[in-house]
């Protein structure tokens, strides 16, 4: 273990065992992954906290439950769907911390789920407003003051790259476009979110996790899939274990507002400035997205 992750590990369970009381967590992408990660990291310096992971794969869950502390609790969603979010949420009821990992590597096109909403980009981008919006009572009300997480990559966003005409990407998409519209839409949304009066008890944090050892690749063709095998194999990137730590490092790192982190959950500086005017737009054009669905 590497100096940086015995820190965030010391400063994590230093903070996490000290709060009072218990957190409620919710972690969604929970099941595996970086998600499965944050949630047994969590467990394991705060024994008493109740956790709840939402994902679609009952069974990976099953395989952790019991691994997460006294009250583990897990709810069943595809989180693609806008309404199967708001589904899930009604079944929380308290949420002190908001941990945001669904996620989907693939090299399809546009593919729109039942609601019209490509799915890469419901799962990156929009389904992760709408768990922050239908939670924000009960983050609004936490006594610890809450934290939101979106991991994604707070690093590369660039509102330069976002095509405003064509902003739900239906007629103009790529992979690329995809990974830059959701990221840099990331990066307005926190800091809208972060401006609301009535969420000043609420901090929010876009992280960027690095590349770490998940098996998130293996639904890429072969060709694609190989050189990342590859590269895993001879030592590239960090565990889930690790990125876990720099993760909730960041999170709790996180004192006011919001802030976009890198893969070791430090403040990344070098931003492209935020324009007011950028973050109303992405804030009517989200809000437009998930509410219709």
């Amino acid at each position: 273990m590497s100096a940086a992750v015995r820190a965030a590990r010391t400063s994590n369970a230093r903070i996490l065992s000290s709060l009072k009381p218990s957190p409620n967590v919710v972690v969604v992408g929970g099941t595996s992954g970086i998600g499965r990660g944050i949630a047994l990291s969590i467990a394991q310096h705060c024994p008493s906290a109740n956790i709840t992971i939402v994902g679609r794969n009952e069974s990976a869950a099953n395989a952790i439950l019991s691994q997460l502390g006294s009250n583990p609790k897990f709810i069943r969603a595809d989180v693609s769907l806008m309404s199967e979010i708001r589904a899930a949420t009604k079944k929380i009821s308290a949420v002190d911390m908001l941990i945001l990992t669904q996620g989907i590597l693939t090299m399809a096109g546009r593919t729109p789920t039942t609601e019209n909403i490509d799915n890469k980009l419901a799962l990156h981008y929009y389904g992760r407003v709408l768990f922050v919006q239908e939670l924000l009572p009960l983050l609004r009300s936490s006594q610890n003051g809450s934290k939101v997480l979106f991991v994604l990559d707070g690093v590369n966003g660039n509102p330069s790259k976002i095509n405003w005409n064509d902003m739900a990407l239906e007629n103009t998409y790529s992979l690329s476009s995809a990974a830059n519209h959701a990221l840099s839409f990331t990066d307005l949304v926190i800091h809208y979110l972060a401006s609301q009066q009535e969420n000043t008890n609420i901090t929010f944090t876009h992280a960027f996790p690095g590349v770490v050892r998940t098996p998130i690749a293996d639904n890429l063709p072969f060709w694609a899939r190989l050189p990342i095998k590859c590269g895993l194999a001879l030592g590239l990137g960090v565990s889930p274990e690790d990125c876990a730590e720099f993760m909730i490092y960041g999170m709790l790192g996180t004192d006011k507002g919001s802030r976009c982190i890198n893969d070791k959950g430090e403040t990344v500086t070098k931003k492209s400035p935020i324009q007011e005017e950028m973050v109303a737009k992405v804030w009517e054009h989200t809000s437009h997205m998930i509410t219709l669905k």
